[in-house]
């Protein structure tokens, strides 16, 4: 095994310093094998969490791919997200884009939100994420026709489908994969309890998305 390079020792001390910058760099040189440092990525992310926990935007996107692919951690979905949000509300764009796609599309351990989901795309997509804005795009797809770019009606029920209008719901409505069909039933009972005309609608209200 090679013996750490003198920048690595330097960048060690300062890491044990305290500096943030320092940490994510090991982490980085951990990661990949670099400056005589033994490739090990338990240790790479062990020292991007402790960037990440001084506020480093770039580490904590580090720590959350940790999270996501399991390299280093325990893979967790979910705290994948909380480290992205934290990256995210810094304003960096790379954790937008993946916070924004995670709810918008759901995972294991994060509950699908649509509006939530596009409203961080739209941050990311607002500085030039190319993936965001591609996403974007497929999110105003119309569930049932496959159309895009039009205006579009989003269930009020669910706020995760989109349709181009009734015809399309319907269809949706009468389709075997629709999720939509465990609900049907309550809805039933509020017209009954004399719910409002939004909980009552049958198969299912839908508003302006925008």
């Amino acid at each position: 095994m090679m013996a750490p390079s003198e920048d690595a020792k330097q960048v060690r001390r300062e890491a044990e310093g305290g500096s943030a910058a320092a940490q994510l760099t090991l982490g980085w040189w951990h990661r990949r094998g670099e400056q005589g440092l033994d490739q090990n990525d338990v240790k790479a992310a062990a020292w991007f969490r402790k960037a990440a926990d001084l506020g480093l935007a770039n580490a904590q996107c580090q720590l959350a791919g940790c999270y996501y692919t399991g390299r280093g951690v325990a893979q967790s979905v979910a705290m994948a997200v909380v480290w992205g949000r934290k990256a995210a509300d810094q304003g960096d764009a790379a954790a937008q884009g993946f916070v924004g796609s995670t709810y918008a599309e759901g995972a294991v351990g994060v509950k699908k939100d649509l509006p939530l989901g596009k409203r961080f795309l739209e941050r990311s997509a607002a500085q030039g994420d190319e993936d965001a804005v591609a996403l974007l795009k497929e999110l105003r797809q119309c569930v049932a026709c496959g159309k895009l770019d039009v205006h579009h009606m989003i269930c009020s029920w669910c706020r995760n489908v989109r349709y181009c209008g009734t015809a399309c719901q319907l269809v949706h409505w009468q389709s075997p994969a629709d999720s939509h069909k465990p609900h049907r039933g309550r809805r039933r009972k509020a017209a009954v309890a004399g719910g409002s005309s939004s909980e009552s609608a049958a198969p299912g209200a839908i508003a302006d998305d925008d």
